[in-house]
């Protein structure tokens, strides 16, 4: 939550801010193209270049002209009330252990083709590989913009991907994803809709987006959660298996029914506890002690 919002000049002053921390934010792995900048983050974001930086309980991002502010209300989520969230979770003696790894996380409202395509590239990568791969696509065919000094890309169009050749995606890093991001692109550069996903039911839009080359269940509910406004989408990595597992089922390897019903019982902002539980599991490395017992690289 917040208590206002004001445009200074070409700068957006959002004051009385709960529970934000930009360093948190911009570096727990739902957006790839966030940079630490100064004393601040810059990035290409809603296909603009803006410079970010908190000063206390206020956010301050530039540049930013009237009319805008609501987009970075919702980018930063800054609508949704974490306190009380957190609040919750503390008085649960399961997660109230997960809060102070990820207090100040907050979920981003991205531009859903850029969280379509960076979260296939996403797949069996890390986090430092993606971005890598990410800034090369769109020095390939973004827009070119001068900011801050510096030769910077916005994320590039649905048609300038599409167009690509299957071996210039390749000579990026983007490997045996190549073809997937091509044929994802091209399907959203012939019309397909993803804004029209924010207003069907969670398991609808998993539906149409499981229909993605290289979409399956993790990176449709990465893209639910981080883009389209999907609270309750839960995403699923080998961190959060440890961690549901060792939490949840006594280091027990769960059903998927049982998973499903763990996850359900979390609520319809079950996506945002998993941030909490994503965090808290790598902090701790949940799920060591027993891969270690088994003879397995962690």
């Amino acid at each position: 939550m917040y208590a206002s919002a004001e445009i200074k000049g070409n700068t957006l002053e959002i004051r009385g801010i709960e529970r934000l921390s930009l360093p948190r934010s911009c570096c727990c792995g739902q957006s790839f193209r966030w940079a630490e900048e100064g004393e601040g983050f810059v990035a290409p974001a809603l296909n603009r270049l803006v410079f970010a930086r908190c000063v206390g309980d206020a956010l301050f991002i530039t540049p930013c002209e009237r009319g805008e502010e609501g987009d970075w209300i919702r980018y930063f989520d800054l609508d949704r009330d974490y306190a009380a969230l957190e609040d919750e979770l503390l008085r649960d003696p399961v997660l109230a252990p997960a809060v102070p790894a990820a207090t100040g996380i907050r979920v981003f409202t991205q531009d859903p083709f850029e969280t379509l395509i960076t979260f296939i590239i996403s797949a069996n990568n890390n986090i430092k590989r993606i971005a890598g791969i990410v800034e090369r696509l769109c020095a390939l065919c973004g827009e070119k913009r001068e900011f801050m000094g510096k030769e910077r890309y916005l994320f590039p169009s649905p048609r300038a991907i599409a167009e690509l050749e299957v071996s210039e995606l390749e000579a990026i890093g983007a490997g045996y994803r190549a073809p997937f991001i091509k044929k994802s692109a091209g399907i959203v550069a012939e019309g397909f809709n993803l804004e029209a996903l924010r207003d069907i039911s969670t398991e609808d839009a998993r539906k149409l987006l499981l229909d993605f080359p290289g979409v399956g269940p993790k990176v449709a509910d990465c893209v639910l959660l981080f883009s389209l406004g999907h609270a309750d989408a839960f995403p699923v990595d080998v961190w959060i298996g440890r961690a549901m597992k060792e939490l949840y089922f006594q280091g027990d390897a769960p059903k998927r029914k049982e998973l499903e019903e763990a996850i359900r019982a979390l609520g319809s902002e079950s996506g945002i506890v998993q941030q909490y539980i994503f965090h808290y599991a790598r902090l701790n490395r949940l799920g060591a002690a027993s891969r270690a017992k088994a003879g397995k690289a962690i």
